[in-house]
């Protein structure tokens, strides 16, 4: 697909979905439960979303160092807040992670990273890192899935329980295929595996790094739904413990669908349609959806102070009138 229609496409079908919804449900009170929403629980619930940057942040740099680009704690925070902030407001929810590879190998030391290397090495601890969370996301919404009918009482359809099995078994053919790739495949395919293979040993296996992505993956996952049970109980419909864990990650994996901005309208249809099963009626779902979306955006704000010049008040010219 040309790149100008899939930018018109990730703008169109939020728009679409979130007119679909306005039209099927009832706006009022979807409104009048967000303008209701308690203060305190949104501050939680922010407080949640810096939790996730951060530790996300720590995840990155711990990665980027084992590939040998060794990332200053600030730096690797504020790139973070900045490429969160960008992931917010730009179609596609990437591009704050391109930007945040090329500034990442912009200011990399060239002792470190041996010139030519550094953008290559940073792309990679860019998508490594991303694909870290992307795992624990999935896994965390593959056991929702399975243990929805024990927390919760819902008799999934087979096709559910079946759509797991599948996703287990290519999840193994893949790693069967890559394992057979770099073996016997010519040309592009075993070159790519050539060169990425010994970036994801050293960011996932070696010297127990799975233990620190597993920890920091889950914890950016458990950050994830405290800030949504957070949005949900500030909107007056908490949703209990094993609502979060069955449904909120089955939620939050549709926003990873790259057709929208930051999720937006896919994330609203996937809560109308999962978070009644947890006794929230539609539109409560969807107010609690769209306050996750807005306090994701105000947690992601100080990535403003990245690339505003804010004025020094030690470097400030004071000036007083003369007499």
């Amino acid at each position: 697909m040309p790149q100008s229609a899939l930018s018109i496409l990730r703008i169109a079908v939020p728009i679409l979905i979130l007119g679909a919804l306005a039209l099927t449900l009832d706006v009022d009170e979807t409104a009048k439960a967000l303008s209701a929403s308690d203060p305190l629980l949104i501050g939680a619930a922010i407080l949640a979303v810096e939790v996730q940057i951060v530790v996300s942040a720590l995840r990155w740099r711990f990665t980027s160092a084992r590939l040998g680009q060794p990332i200053g704690l600030s730096r690797a925070v504020g790139e973070y807040y900045l490429a969160s902030l960008l992931n917010q407001v730009l179609p596609g929810g990437v591009a704050g992670d391109a930007v945040r590879s090329i500034r990442s190998a912009h200011g990399a030391r060239a002792e470190d990273t041996g010139g030519g290397a550094g953008l290559r090495v940073s792309v990679q601890s860019v998508m490594l890192e991303r694909l870290s969370g992307q795992i624990a996301l999935f896994f965390a919404a593959g056991i929702g899935l399975l243990a929805a009918p024990l927390g919760l009482g819902i008799s999934l359809p087979s096709e559910s329980i079946r759509l797991v099995g599948i996703v287990a078994l290519v999840a193994v053919l893949v790693g069967l295929g890559g394992w057979l790739s770099a073996r016997f495949a010519k040309g592009r395919v075993k070159t790519f595996l050539e060169t990425f293979g010994p970036a994801i040993r050293q960011a996932f296996w070696r010297r127990r790094a799975f233990l620190v992505q597993a920890i920091s993956s889950l914890t950016v996952v458990f950050a994830y739904l405290g800030a949504f049970a957070a949005c949900a109980a500030a909107i007056g419909q908490p949703i209990g413990l094993a609502a979060t864990l069955a449904l909120v990650p089955l939620v939050l994996l549709s926003m990873l669908v790259p057709v929208s901005i930051a999720g937006w309208g896919l994330r609203e249809a996937a809560a109308a349609a999962l978070l009644p099963f947890a006794g929230m009626n539609a539109e409560s779902a969807v107010a609690a959806s769209v306050l996750y979306g807005l306090v994701s955006l105000a947690g992601a704000l100080p990535g403003l102070f990245v690339v505003l010049p804010w004025p020094s008040l030690t470097s400030a010219t004071i000036s007083t009138p003369k007499e």
